[in-house]
């Protein structure tokens, strides 16, 4: 009989200080059904073992520690033998990339609203996201708390802020960059330029000039 592979994509996402969810796929080839997974979860001063049917678990940890983790699956004929293995830490570092798929919407003379998906490696919790906006060379920033935005409607969906108090008839630059409680990592959405119709224009008006 062909070896069991192991569990596959063992990956861990920091849900708060003291959560975080390991979520994996199932194994490629399992010579038999599979019963349940077995996490190991472990540091210097602490482990954990738990018993999983699903392919994902949260599991309470300690604060700013690093820890392993081991996902093995069970069949009727025992113990699969082969773990997927990884380290995670729970401390918070900076986003690896920014907010994804920026786009916009509802062009008025004052205001646009932005459209985008959170950064996909965020790094920890995103606490605020920032939109940058200029006009012939000043700068404009929105810190937006992510406890200020309305709730997606689905995990898919994208996120939206409205940014009003902006002058009719001007061209804008547009980005955006999320952060954690250690920043914003250095990485910025790829500028948008729009232009906002002046007072008594319809949104027929509205063009995008291609940014060069």
């Amino acid at each position: 009989m062909a070896p069991d592979t192991p569990p596959q994509f063992l990956r861990a996402r920091k849900l708060s200080d003291y959560e975080v969810e390991l979520s994996w796929e199932p194994p490629r080839e399992a010579n038999s059904d599979i019963l349940y997974y077995v996490v190991r979860v472990w540091n210097e001063t602490t482990e954990l073992w738990q018993n999983v049917t699903g392919t994902s678990v949260v599991i309470n940890v300690d604060s700013e520690s690093r820890y392993n983790a081991s996902v093995s699956s069970w069949t009727r004929l025992g113990n699969g033998g082969v773990l997927i293995y990884i380290s995670f830490t729970t401390t918070d570092a900076e986003p690896f990339d920014p907010p994804q798929n920026v786009t916009y919407a509802n062009v008025t003379a004052s205001s646009v609203t932005l459209l985008w998906h959170p950064p996909t490696e965020p790094n920890g919790i995103i606490v605020h996201y920032t939109i940058y906006y200029s006009d012939n060379g000043t700068v404009a920033q929105q810190r937006v708390p992510v406890s200020d935005l309305p709730a997606p409607a689905s995990p898919d969906s994208a996120l939206s802020y409205t940014l009003t108090r902006l002058i009719g008839g001007t061209n804008y630059i547009v980005w955006m960059t999320s952060s954690t409680v250690q920043g914003d990592g250095g990485v910025q959405s790829e500028p948008l330029t729009l232009f906002l119709p002046e007072d008594g224009q319809s949104d027929t008006h509205m063009h995008t000039v291609p940014h060069t």
